[in-house]
């Protein structure tokens, strides 16, 4: 029988997420994907190799959508798996090194494991993070070193969250001499130790397992045997369902142990000898029939109502009511009821699971109609005398037991319940948990009732054995002596009826607050759900806004990023008055373009779109990279034919690699590379021919090096200094040197020996305002 280990790579590296998807990459991801798998694991003694990824791409960690997801498939009866990490740095360009950078695993059992790496708490009807299944968390570097990472005795069904390059495998050791018995008929111990695994029936009731001591054994009095029994894997002293501990010297009778098993499912049974102390082990007479809970038990199948979409189902007690699958259940204080469900591996664990329960209470309950005495005491906001509180627990694979003080019990197993209603006080007849990416399996809800023997109106709570209503403490009854927070006399028995309702979603509710989007990563197959939060909101559900920026910083932000491209005014006044109109209507462009993008770049609450985002953002680094390339051919020495060719030639591959990835460095590398050496080659040949340089001497002197060291401050500034901190500051400053750089890089040769700065004498911006004069035929 093969079971699953899911993975989900949750990895915070400092590095770039963007897909780039040129020739160069493929062949640096190729030769580093060669380097990892050269570095072979060393496979141990007795393990064997069950998987390995070699080209897992890890992003840095914005929320749930750059996470990358692995599953392996894990065979039974495991007694140890080692995973190995190996990650590598994959260098996109030839600019400067990259150094390692830290990427972080988590390894979950069952789903994905529910985290908030950038350190926002969860939502307040969100599950206890402690009361879930463990998380192994790794941390590695991205430097090719091998690192590896052991559990001991993991359960059938792990998931684990992680641009660089990781390669992981995952070797098991298997143990071969395990015996298969029936749990339902003596057991024969012939040898110690031993390993033995058997299924359980499908039911609650409690399993007794009988032992039948030889001579063998019973003749060894100097040590205690010890007896390990749990479900799915084999059990150590750290986790199990039963340990206990037999003298087959003292007691040399059968030994019997009960306990609760898990409906349906494989236990393992470990006996050995132990030496030592061993007054910390409980006896194994402590497990008979008297000790486990034989309360009347009943278990109940929930109907699945499926609607259609990712992770949209609900699960309520069978009916033919097409719009509500909330259930009523009915229950008693003689008797415990569960219910359960299935949640399917890969198909449901995407989603929240949200699971809500109240006590059924009717209208004269809020309204506090009843009121009246009992043996003087004053009752308040109650019906019919009924002061009781329902406890309810929630299991995967197993219904444990609830217990009268607020806990739960399967066997040694205690943790608290999921919920506690009651009903003397209003706050406290409804609670809702919601569960993200809830475990593969069967899941039990358990119900209890039980009765309030003693009942305070006073709001109070004691050791989980007393709850109350909210009253005024001084008040007094009238025509008596009676204070209305005297105790009273609850009863032991009675019944109730929950509301309950079980249903899973796509993020929380389908949705993401009012500040997010809920989308859905598919990686590797697998599909999870996330919210993709905007305008600096956080959280799991984008409803953290602890870390949102000031509207008024907000706006001198997005201020500075628009109002930046005012600067570009300088470069069209410099083109126009020096007859460079084709390159002034370019800047022109990029300055709009430039301006209303930042301001639909910006967060909701100050931004303002006039076309939708993408056609803005096409459009400012298209008309960007388009102005380096015109201004690169107006300083080139050739002819205007052949600067109209080649600016309708720059113009369509321009568009072509814009459309391909904007965010490349190569889309932005090969217009300017191609301009530059055409430049060059034109004032090379020009000189060669003229034996004298065309332009004036002070452009040569002053400014062309001024503008060079424009542009070179800018573009090192947007390569390497640009960061999400900085990013208004230095973006915004990017803006203004570039457009500044202009006015000295563009040559003032269509005029003869005039200020570069200053228009021309009488200058009526001609030719252009010819354009709207009548000719002289007219």
């Amino acid at each position: 029988m093969n079971f699953h280990l899911l993975f989900l790579f949750m990895c915070i590296v400092a590095g770039n997420n963007e897909k780039e998807k040129d020739s160069e990459e493929d062949i640096k991801r190729k030769r580093i994907i060669e380097q990892l798998t050269k570095t072979r694991t060393v496979l141990l003694d007795d393990y064997l190799l069950v998987t390995r990824q070699i080209a897992i791409d890890v992003f840095m960690y914005r929320s749930y959508r750059t996470v990358s997801v692995i599953n392996y498939n894990i065979i039974t009866d495991v007694s140890k798996a080692q995973f190995t990490f190996q990650a590598e740095e994959l260098h996109l360009n030839n600019i400067g090194s990259c150094s390692p950078q830290d990427v972080v695993i988590n390894i979950k059992h069952g789903s994905y494991p529910a985290l908030n790496p950038d350190g926002y708490n969860f939502p307040k009807d969100f599950i206890d993070p402690s009361t879930r299944e463990i998380i192994h968390s790794i941390e590695t570097l991205s430097n090719g070193k091998n690192r590896t990472y052991t559990i001991d005795n993991p359960k059938p069904g792990l998931v684990a969250n992680c641009r660089t390059i990781l390669y992981t495998d995952l070797q098991v050791k298997r143990e071969e001499d395990i015996e298969i018995i029936d749990c339902y008929n003596d057991i024969p111990l012939t040898k110690i130790p031993v390993l033995y695994k058997c299924m359980a029936r499908d039911t609650t009731d409690s399993l007794t397992l009988v032992f039948e001591v030889n001579d063998v054994v019973a003749n060894n009095t100097s040590e205690f045997l010890t007896f390990q029994i749990q479900t799915f894997s084999i059990p150590s002293d750290e986790n199990y369902l039963v340990y206990c501990k037999y003298s087959p010297g003292l007691n040399f009778v059968n030994t019997v142990i009960s306990f609760n098993p898990a409906p349906n499912s494989w236990h393992y049974i470990k006996i050995d000898y132990i030496n030592g102390n061993a007054s910390k082990i409980a006896d194994c007479e402590s497990y008979t029939g008297d000790s486990v809970d034989e309360v009347n038990k009943t278990v109940v199948d929930l109907m699945r109502d499926d609607k259609g979409r990712f992770f949209t189902f609900d699960y309520g007690l069978p009916t033919t009511d097409l719009q509500d699958a909330t259930s009523l259940v009915n229950i008693t204080s003689n008797e415990t009821k569960s219910l359960r469900f299935k949640v399917n591996q890969f198909l449901d664990i995407g989603g929240n699971l949200a699971i809500e329960a109240s006590v059924l209470m009717s209208l004269k309950y809020f309204m506090g109609y009843k009121r009246q005495f009992v043996n003087e005491t004053l009752l308040t906001f109650t019906e019919d005398d009924k002061f009781f509180k329902v406890v309810i627990c929630m299991e995967i694979d197993k219904p444990s037991i609830p217990l009268e003080t607020g806990k739960c019990k399967f066997n040694d197993n205690v943790k608290p319940a999921l919920f506690v209603l009651n009903s003397t006080d209003s706050d406290s007849i409804y609670d809702k948990v919601i569960i993200p990416y809830p475990e593969s399996g069967t899941w039990y809800l358990t119900f209890r009732l039980f009765g309030d023997k003693v009942v305070c109106p006073c709001r109070k709570f004691d050791n989980g054995t007393k709850y109350y209503v909210e009253t005024n403490p001084s008040r007094r009854v009238e025509g008596t002596d009676i204070l209305a927070n005297d105790t009273r006399e609850g009863g032991t028995e009675g019944n109730a009826t929950v509301v309950l309702s079980i249903s899973s979603t796509s993020c929380i509710n389908g949705r993401c607050s009012n500040d997010g989007a809920c989308g859905l990563n598919t990686f590797g197959g697998l599909v999870m759900s996330f919210c993709s939060c905007s305008a600096g909101f956080g959280g799991w559900d984008c409803s953290d806004d602890s870390r949102m920026d000031t509207k008024i910083y907000m706006l001198v932000s997005v201020l500075l990023l628009t109002l930046s491209n005012i600067l570009f005014l300088f470069s069209i006044y410099a083109a126009c008055i020096r007859y460079y109109y084709t390159e002034a209507m370019m800047y022109a462009f990029t300055m709009v373009f430039s301006t209303f993008y930042h301001a639909c770049d910006a967060p909701a609450q100050v931004a303002y779109c006039i076309v939708r985002g993408n056609i803005l953002q096409f459009g400012d680094f298209y008309c960007g990279l388009m102005s380096f390339w015109v201004t690169l051919l107006a300083m080139c020495i050739i002819t205007d034919k052949l600067r109209s060719s080649l600016q309708l030639i720059g113009a369509i591959v321009v568009a072509l690699l814009t459309t391909w990835n904007m965010h490349s460095f190569v889309s932005f590398l090969l217009p300017v590379a191609v301009g530059v050496t055409v430049l060059l080659i034109s004032w090379y040949l020009d000189y060669r021919k003229t034996k004298r340089m065309l332009y004036h001497s002070s452009y040569y002197r002053r400014y062309f090096p001024l503008g060079v060291i424009l542009v070179s401050v800018g573009l090192i500034s947007y390569a390497f200094l640009q960061t999400e901190q900085n990013y208004k500051v230095v973006h915004s400053l990017w803006h203004m040197v570039i457009a500044v750089s202009v006015v000295f890089l563009l040559p003032d040769i269509k005029r003869n020996d005039a200020n570069p700065f200053v228009p021309s004498p009488g200058f009526c911006w001609q030719p252009l305002c010819m354009i709207f004069r009548k000719s002289p035929s007219q």
